[in-house]
């Protein structure tokens, strides 16, 4: 299996200064876990937030359909019917994963949007908002071994069954991003809402592409260039986000 070059390689420099918004962190990571009832000891919700921890790096690697619950209860340390017991089944499991980063970075997404318009009266500069957008999701590639295994889930999340990653996309994705494209129009009333949705599903491909740390660009400028720099990854691909998305709209349509 192809391995990720965010995995193998180490001493990456990453800041990612913020500039007043959010990166991701673990603390607001959304806790999906059935309703908690008095007296539910801690020891049992540890339990969980382990397997989830667990499965995060097996999905991360294998992917949905290669990973067995029996390993990574194994790896866990418990029974595999304790997975039963609290996900009820693999796909349940899969999609506690997945919200379990994915809604946080969707709320400090929220909150960056919701920190620009405040202090720019409504009217942010499209750089901006770009930034705030990838920020959550790139700052992961920093936040240690399960933020950079939730970065490779994500990119490779399109490979998975259909009626399972379209749902959880919807589910977790759709209202920050069409919070953005609101906003972005906004700001952009001589490009057509048409190019300004079109090129919002082109940045996301993009982000998914260079979060994949496939290394290609090294291979294809001969050792000249690296991306071992993730402040210089989203600076350069802040720059050609914000420049596709501000262009002429599309001729002819």
């Amino acid at each position: 299996m192809l391995k990720s070059s965010w995995v193998d390689k180490e001493g990456r420099k990453a800041s990612l200064r913020s500039d007043g918004l959010a990166v991701y962190d673990q603390d607001t990571s959304v806790d999906t876990s059935r309703e908690k009832k008095p007296g539910r000891p801690t020891v049992d919700r540890d339990i969980r937030n382990q397997i989830i921890d667990i499965a995060e790096m097996y999905f991360a690697e294998r992917g949905y359909a290669l990973t067995s619950t029996r390993e990574i209860a194994a790896q866990a340390g418990v029974r595999q019917s304790m997975i039963s017991y609290y996900f009820k089944s693999k796909r349940s499991l899969f999609e506690a994963v997945i919200k379990n980063r994915g809604q946080a970075i969707s709320v400090q997404r929220m909150r960056n949007l919701e920190t620009l318009l405040k202090k720019y009266d409504g009217q942010p500069p499209v750089a901006n908002v770009i930034r705030a957008y990838l920020l959550p999701l790139f700052s992961l590639l920093h936040s240690g071994p399960r933020g950079i295994a939730f970065v490779r889930l994500l990119a490779r999340l399109h490979n998975e069954p259909e009626e399972l990653s379209f749902r959880l996309r919807r589910e977790v994705y759709d209202d920050s991003v069409k919070h953005y494209l609101d906003v972005l129009e906004i700001l952009l009333p001589n490009v057509s809402p048409a190019d300004i949705h079109w090129r919002m599903m082109f940045l996301i491909g993009i982000c998914l592409y260079a979060l994949s740390g496939l290394g290609r660009l090294e291979d294809l400028s001969d050792g000249r260039y690296t991306d071992d720099n993730i402040d210089e990854m989203v600076a350069r691909l802040s720059t050609f986000l914000v420049h596709g998305m501000q262009a002429s709209s599309t001729p002819g349509w």
